[in-house]
């Protein structure tokens, strides 16, 4: 399990910190709400859910990297009984049916049993005054996805559950039901469960992954009933992140009597109303209410794109200096600025035009405070480089300068990653290094970061040409 040594849990919520409760009303359901007020960088939640890889190379149970003997689970893991077709992958195409089937196997068998004397989980209607991750009603809980059980009907689904029922004859447990009263129970099983991955499940991306928007293959998908209950906003008040099988949340700021809100995938300061709206009905099937979309607010003429490909702009500019070619087209504030700025720092000669690159890299940040994003992760990229740059001595800049930069940087790494980010272990030796002014130790602490900071945010060396890139409308992009 995944040690966080800043957390202090809840005795009737242990995922939960001890200054939080779980209520309930009508409109919201259940939600966290602040006891007392939580500072900036305070855990709120650490969560082990109950999860299956996607990528093949993590163990089937827990998302460890494996090694390359074949076997499925890692060491800690071997010894989870689960049908080996399903550890193995002979069920991946199954989807969400994967992860159902897991659960049901992650829960006492006496709880799956009892299913089938009695009706289907009810929707709370109260606050819970106790509720943990180990226990399988904290699943029962969850809203349901009714109309997957139309899937039941498929011949494949069918196919794989006889499968799976018939493997179960020899189980210690499972094997003491005749076949047909083991199919019963299992399918009823896995339905309730699937009704609950349905809606609630999430898919597990690294930190790495994320900072590098690389969404191609996830670590897994796992369901967390206990940070399920953390409701949406667009102007979220926690942050959170998930370190294998782990789900953690920290403090953005919040006061006593506040809900704890999360984001789950758009905010007001990135996304324009449109965006938000579409994107919470069509993926997570609901209409937000918090302030930003109930007032209509978004900042639309900040995010909408003037640029058919940024990438594009970056590559066929003529050198780093022609970055505010390309700028002068958009608004103070606009999102394209920043994310122009990212692509020019993957240039060649990015590590030539340094005191530029310098200069944009604070840019980034001025330009994202434009959008009241001020203290944010969404920081740690742009600090990360300029830190770089100036304790690389790469660039002029005072010695306040290089402290201020560092001190900020290693806040923020602290306070919405509490140690795991990839490069959490580099920055504090660094600041360490700097009070002692031990300049051997600087240099090569910086070549560190440098090797962990490329392989987070992933450079490519863009060669530039005279192309001129077209904006939204087709016009081209003159240089003067």
């Amino acid at each position: 399990m995944v040690s966080v040594p800043s957390f202090r849990p809840n005795s009737n919520f242990p995922q939960l910190c001890d200054k939080v409760t779980v209520g309930w009303d009508a409109r919201r359901g259940r939600f966290v709400q602040a006891t007392e007020d939580i500072p900036i960088g305070t855990v709120v939640c650490v969560e082990q859910g109950i999860t299956v890889n996607v990528d093949q190379s993590k163990c089937y149970r827990c998302l460890k990297q494996l090694g390359d003997d074949g076997f499925a689970y890692c060491e800690s893991c071997e010894e989870f009984y689960e049908p080996d077709a399903i550890a193995c992958g002979d069920f991946d195409g199954l989807g969400i049916f994967k992860l159902s089937a897991h659960l049901v196997f992650s829960y006492p068998f006496l709880d799956m049993a009892n299913l089938i004397r009695s009706n289907d989980p009810e929707i709370p209607q109260s606050a819970p005054t106790y509720l943990s991750t180990k226990d399988v009603t904290s699943v029962f809980q969850l809203t349901p996805y009714r109309e997957i059980g139309e899937a039941f009907k498929e011949p494949p689904l069918q196919a794989a559950i006889n499968k799976i029922v018939t493997s179960l004859e020899d189980d210690a447990n499972w094997g003491r039901l005749e076949y047909n009263s083991r199919l019963v129970t299992f399918t009823k099983a896995l339905r309730i469960m699937a009704e609950r991955c349905a809606k609630n499940a999430h898919t597990i991306y690294g930190i790495d992954q994320m900072e590098a928007k690389d969404k191609k293959v996830p670590l897994g998908t796992g369901l967390f009933p206990i940070s399920s209950i953390f409701n949406h906003s667009c102007t979220p008040n926690v942050y959170g992140f998930f370190v294998r099988n782990t789900f953690i949340f920290v403090s953005r700021g919040v006061k006593a009597g506040e809900e704890l809100v999360d984001s789950y995938g758009v905010t007001y300061n990135q996304h324009t109303l449109q965006q938000r709206t579409e994107f919470l009905k069509n993926v997570s099937g609901f209409e937000c209410y918090c302030d930003s979309c109930v007032q209509n607010k978004s900042l639309d003429a900040e995010l909408e794109k003037s640029f058919n490909d940024l990438e594009l702009c970056a590559k066929n500019a003529s050198s780093i200096p022609d970055f505010s070619q390309y700028g002068d087209y958009l608004k103070p504030g606009s999102k394209e600025i920043e994310d122009l700025i990212v692509e020019f720092g993957k240039r060649r000669d990015a590590e030539v035009y340094t005191e530029h690159m310098f200069m944009l890299w604070k840019k980034f940040v001025e330009n994202a405070k434009l959008r009241g994003i001020d203290y944010d992760p969404y920081l740690i990229h742009p600090y990360i480089e300029m830190v770089i740059l100036a304790w690389n001595n790469e660039v002029e800049c005072s010695e306040e300068e290089k402290a201020s930069l560092l001190f900020i940087t290693h806040r923020l790494l602290r306070n919405f990653y509490v140690g795991f980010h990839p490069v959490s272990d580099i920055i504090p030796e660094l600041v360490d290094q700097s009070a002692k002014y031990e300049i051997n130790q600087i240099r090569n602490t910086v070549e560190r970061l440098i090797a962990r900071s490329r392989s987070v945010w992933e450079h490519t060396d863009y060669q530039g040409s005279q192309k001129q890139p077209e904006n939204k409308n087709g016009m081209t992009v003159i240089h003067n």
